[in-house]
């Protein structure tokens, strides 16, 4: 019984060494602004990247972005930047939405494919933290806090 309960153990340590060392590369993608602006992601490369996805009918979403918006000010000359991600959200709404969450970082329109790159993930707000070597190292479902948020993006910077 000993020696299966040391099996196990070295088994575990194994699998999770071999998880760690699988880091997930974030899918690259190149879109639009809401305002015209081209971006990808390997405009940031070097920096740890926050890749949220949203849409204009989320009351979650529309919630933590001035958390983001904070976040991605007081981090940013560290290597931090948030990106948002529009889904199945119309064109026509998102520049007012913008407006009323008071963000400035990039909001990027028509990311549904990228979505599906990133997923499967069936809830919003979905967030991905990549950090400096490009790898997806985080992925949260749901609405967070600034608070929360920044725990994070500390230990990644």
């Amino acid at each position: 019984m000993k020696h299966l309960r040391i099996n196990f153990i070295i088994l575990f340590a194994l699998i999770a060494s071999i998880a760690l060392a699988q880091s997930k590369k974030a899918p690259d993608f190149t879109l639009k602004t809401y305002d015209g602006k081209t971006v990808s992601l390997s405009d940031y490369k070097g920096k740890v990247v926050l890749v949220n996805f949203w849409a204009v009918w989320c009351g979650p979403c529309l919630h933590e972005m001035p958390g983001l918006e904070k976040l991605n000010n007081t981090y940013k000359s560290k290597g931090f930047q948030v990106l948002g991600m529009t889904i199945s959200s119309r064109a026509n709404k998102i520049p007012a939405t913008v407006k009323s969450t008071g963000v400035t970082y990039p909001i990027l329109v028509n990311a549904d494919k990228i979505a599906q790159a990133y997923g499967p993930f069936r809830a919003i707000p979905q967030s991905f933290f990549i950090d400096r070597k490009g790898n997806i190292v985080q992925q949260i479902t749901g609405g967070m806090s600034y608070k929360e948020f920044e725990k994070i993006v500390k230990k990644l910077l």
